[in-house]
């Protein structure tokens, strides 16, 4: 039983740490001012383009992705997966945390850029590996994901490098029909599209634990 206990405390833990590493991901694609990740791509744009913040337009579109998980799902859909709501909330803020402490991260140079950006992919691909390998709770852009691949039968990774690549596109139009041209979306997005995949589907089937505390192992 203590086992068990700990194995639980452990896997949300593990959860908790994934969100606070994608969090500064973000940020640091945000900073490298060559494109945020897919991710943030379109609350990056409406926070351009409004008085709210990317962590505000983080937790709305969080939302809009948590009803689309229950379309998809229906039945299958688990009710403890609720809780991504207040871990939205929870990611948000730390979005916006996490930009102010990297505030004075602002690298000249187009080199330094575009090593900030990468560093920003990986950063958040270690955290989106370890908020989903645990299964106890994802947060609604990845729950989103989760669900496609669970009804797909597909690779988490996989299904995450279309779905990145959709919400690059719609962040694009938001951003030439609202700022009148491109803003938070260019070289370092498209990177990212692909590099956030591909590092938690490397992540995925080379390094077994925190997925191995999981009553299920993910898809190999």
């Amino acid at each position: 039983m203590r086992g068990a206990a700990g194995r639980m405390i452990l896997r949300y833990c593990t959860f908790l740490v994934g969100i606070i590493i994608m969090s500064f991901g973000v940020a640091l694609s945000v900073q490298a001012l060559i494109g945020t990740t897919p991710i943030s791509a379109i609350p990056l744009v409406m926070s351009l383009a409004t008085p709210f913040t990317l962590g505000q337009y983080t937790v709305a579109i969080n939302v809009v992705l948590f009803i689309g998980q229950i379309l998809i799902l229906r039945r299958q859909f688990e009710k403890i997966q609720i809780l991504q709501i207040p871990a939205a909330f929870a990611f948000g803020g730390a979005c916006d945390l996490a930009l102010w402490i990297l505030r004075d991260v602002q690298p000249t140079s187009y080199p330094a850029q575009l090593a900030t950006s990468i560093l920003g992919s990986i950063v958040l691909g270690i955290g989106v590996w370890l908020q989903v390998s645990p299964k106890v709770l994802t947060l609604a852009g990845d729950g989103f994901i989760v669900a496609i691949a669970k009804v797909t039968k597909r690779l988490f990774g996989r299904v995450k490098i279309i779905v990145d690549s959709t919400l690059v596109a719609i962040a694009i139009v938001l951003s030439l029909v609202l700022l009148g041209g491109l803003e938070g979306v260019r070289e370092g997005t498209v990177i990212a599209a692909f590099l956030v995949g591909y590092v938690v589907k490397l992540l995925q089937r080379k390094i077994p634990w925190p997925a191995a505390l999981s009553p299920m192992q993910p898809p190999r």
